[in-house]
């Protein structure tokens, strides 16, 4: 099963377009995104989750620019498109796209949190658009169950109740993002 969404940026510039897709294997999640503003860009993204949600694999690419390709073993070491480890990169559960609230979905959906449970998890952030990366500690916390999420970086240099529905799909991201019906 298959299912489409649109997010539009919260100043209304930016348009992503995302297909999330349950297989056998995992879920998929591909998707483009149209950045507005000064730093316009182009981009396409593909994560695919093994069946306990851990991202195995992360391809994105800016149109005109960067791409990059890593490989998760589910154990929080990570491989390059060489095949190459990524040393920066171990003990990273998710990937965190700066530019797209997929990854939050994909955080959410699995960690399962029940209200007032709280869990950090280290991602691999990834800067748009020179698609530089490196670790991130981030902390989800459930406000209510299947609705609100504290999203916050565990240096405190950021946070944002995000409204969801069904399934973790992200319906508000406030200065962020808002889904498109």
């Amino acid at each position: 099963m298959s299912r489409a969404v649109r997010w539009q940026s919260w100043d209304g510039e930016g348009l992503e377009h995302m297909v999330f897709s349950n297989r056998p294997t995992g879920v998929v999640a591909e998707g483009v995104l149209l950045s507005g503003g000064e730093a316009r860009f182009a981009a396409r993204y593909e994560l695919t989750c093994r069946p306990d949600g851990h991202v195995a694999e992360a391809r994105v690419a800016v149109v005109g620019g960067p791409s990059i390709a890593l490989q998760s073993d589910g154990d929080g070491l990570w491989r390059n498109s060489d095949g190459k480890r990524v040393p920066a990169l171990v003990g990273a559960s998710d990937v965190d796209l700066s530019a797209s609230p997929v990854t939050n979905m994909l955080a959410i959906r699995r960690l399962g949190l029940a209200e007032g449970q709280s869990q950090e998890i280290t991602a691999v952030h990834v800067r748009f658009p020179d698609l530089e990366i490196t670790l991130d500690r981030q902390r989800y916390t459930c406000i209510e169950a299947g609705r609100r999420y504290l999203y916050e970086a565990v240096d405190g240099s950021f946070r944002a109740e995000i409204e969801t529905e069904e399934g973790g799909l992200i319906a508000l991201y406030p200065g962020l993002f808002r889904r498109v019906p």
